[in-house]
Parts: C-alpha cells; structure tokens; sequence
C-alpha cells in the first residue's frame, strides 16, 4: 500500500467517524438505545484518534529520498476531486431547490428551519470528503 492510500483510508475511517460523531452529539439516539450512546462516541471518538496517530507517525517516517507522489497518484486524487465536486453540487443544488420550494409554497419537505439546513450542509461537506476518499481508496485497489 502506497502512502497516499493510506491517507485515503485514514481519512475515511476520521470522515466517518467525525459524521457519526455529529450524528450523536447534534441528533442523539432514540431512547431505547441511550445506554450504549456513550460507547459508541467513546468507539468513534477512537477511531478519528487512531487515524490521527496513523497519519502523524507516517508523516514522522517519511523518507527524504522517495517519492511522495506520483502521477498515478495525481490521477486517482484528481478523479476523487471530481466525483466529490459532483457529489457536493448535485446535494447543495437539492438544498437550494428545497429553500426555493419552502419560499414558493410555504411547504419543504426536508428543512423545517435555520439549524436544520446547517446541519444538513455539514453532513453534506463530510458525505463529499467520504466521496473523494471512497473514489481514491476504489481506484487504488483497481489499479
């Protein structure tokens, strides 16, 4: 595995990790699950930790005379940019045509307030960086 794919796994598995850890903190779970909420924030919470190690101790060891990137790896990133572009325009293009609805027919089906579309612009800039990571991590075990 190349350096670059292992930072695109560790920042899917932190990406992941940070979505549910919003998740958790902004919705909660429903009450029949709140005994294990407080485990499962301690398990993401270690896992955003365990990526962070990952790429600080691969950082450290970086070697002066290798490669840090190539162009294949330039490529794969690029490819990732793009479906995460796409990914990112297509969703905030939804959330626009939402408000646009709510103001014509006093009526969205998906944003009720202020905080709701905040939340959902939040989730959707995590979504496209698992977009761009999942994209890169695809194309790295392809080729």
């Amino acid at each position: 595995m190349s350096k670059q794919e292992i930072y695109a796994w560790t920042s899917l598995l932190s990406s992941i990790a940070i979505l549910g850890f919003y998740g958790l903190t902004m919705f909660g779970l429903p009450s029949e699950w709140a005994a294990i909420e407080n485990q499962l924030s301690s398990v993401l919470f270690k896992i955003f930790l365990f990526a962070l190690i990952v790429e600080v101790g691969i950082g450290i060891l970086k070697n002066k005379h290798e490669v840090e990137k190539d162009e294949r790896d330039e490529k794969i990133a690029g490819k990732g940019f793009k479906n995460a572009y796409y990914f990112l325009a297509i969703a905030v293009s939804f959330v626009l045509f939402q408000v646009i609805m709510d103001n014509i027919f006093s009526y969205a089906p998906f944003i009720y307030s202020t905080l709701s579309l905040i939340h959902l612009l939040v989730v959707t800039l995590v979504l496209s960086s698992i977009v761009n990571r999942t994209t890169q991590i695809y194309f790295y075990r392809k080729m």
